[in-house]
């Protein structure tokens, strides 16, 4: 009996220490960051300063949520940017995944080419689309005087509004494919005989479309959407490399934020503070997000 125990014991124990590595791993790259870094945020770690620090408790929370006007103009820039990125990827999206469920001529080719942006990095994207953009040499002042749109060469980054457009419309051109392919997923599970019964009971293409993919698609929708709102809030490296921030920090979203006060500034304290708001705003918004969805299945049950 006993050594059955010890056998059993033995064995359940096994998939642990087959894990422990990958579990040390996790803890190293990511348990302890977080937990130092939070300890940092409640201390005055700031290097311009100096090497020491001493605790003050929720003193950068506090000054980063009623004193820092920076901060809050950086939540705005993240808002402004979110919101057409996020409304204009899921239109596109779910109008390219509804052509590619149709049965077309060299669908997977097609496919294949249009997954290819988000497979680019955001740092070789933003790279890219700042030499098209180019005041002089960029292929979209050239091509538009080219064809007579514009009369003289045009900065995009001279003022706010426009720099937030080409932010906007980069994020569009990398990250749409990614909201295609996820509903174009949840498109080839839906039963084609609901289709197929609907004609038959004499409903348009509309009709079925209002009352067939859409309600079936809200799952895939809410699942795709919430992955991209948490992608948008950490937008960095786009912003790094097209704006840096932007004429009067227009584009100076919270993460990059978030970077020039603990790389510029040298308040490291602080941004760690910055930091775990931002992840306690992303979480507020997910849970938000899911309850709104939930409310609506309600209502509509």
């Amino acid at each position: 009996m006993r050594a059955a125990a010890l056998a059993l014991r033995r064995k359940q124990w096994e998939p642990l220490a087959f894990a422990s590595p990958s579990l040390v791993l996790i803890a190293l790259v990511i348990v302890f960051p977080l937990v130092y870094a939070f300890f940092l945020s409640l201390r005055n770690f700031d290097l311009s300063v100096g090497p020491g620090s001493e605790y003050v408790g929720l003193q950068n929370y506090t000054e980063a949520l009623f004193r820092d006007g920076r901060f809050w103009g950086s939540v705005w820039n993240t808002a402004l940017i979110i919101a057409p990125s996020l409304a204009l990827e899921l239109v596109l999206g779910l109008g390219l995944a509804l052509l590619l469920n149709r049965r077309i001529r060299a669908r997977s080719i097609l496919t294949a080419l249009l997954a290819i942006p988000p497979m680019v990095s955001p740092v070789m994207a933003a790279m890219a689309w700042r030499m098209m953009f180019g005041v002089k040499y960029g292929a979209i002042n050239n091509v538009g005087l080219q064809l007579g749109l514009i009369d003289v060469y045009f900065d995009w980054f001279s003022s706010p509004l426009i720099s937030i457009v080409a932010v906007v419309l980069v994020e569009i051109w990398h990250n749409t494919p990614f909201m295609m392919l996820v509903l174009l997923a949840g498109l080839q599970s839906i039963p084609q005989e609901l289709y197929e019964a609907a004609k038959a009971d004499g409903a348009s293409p509309w009709q079925s479309f209002w009352s067939i993919t859409l309600p079936l698609l809200k799952f895939t929708v809410a699942v795709a959407v919430m992955i991209r709102m948490i992608d948008l809030t950490k937008l960095f490296g786009l912003i790094f490399i097209l704006t840096y921030g932007g004429p009067g920090g227009s584009t100076e979203t919270v993460a990059f934020n978030t970077f020039l006060v603990g790389f510029n500034d040298f308040r490291m304290s602080y941004a760690s503070a910055l930091s775990f708001l931002i992840v306690l705003g992303v979480l507020l918004l997910t849970l938000a997000f899911l309850w709104v969805s939930r409310q609506r299945e309600a209502r509509a049950a």
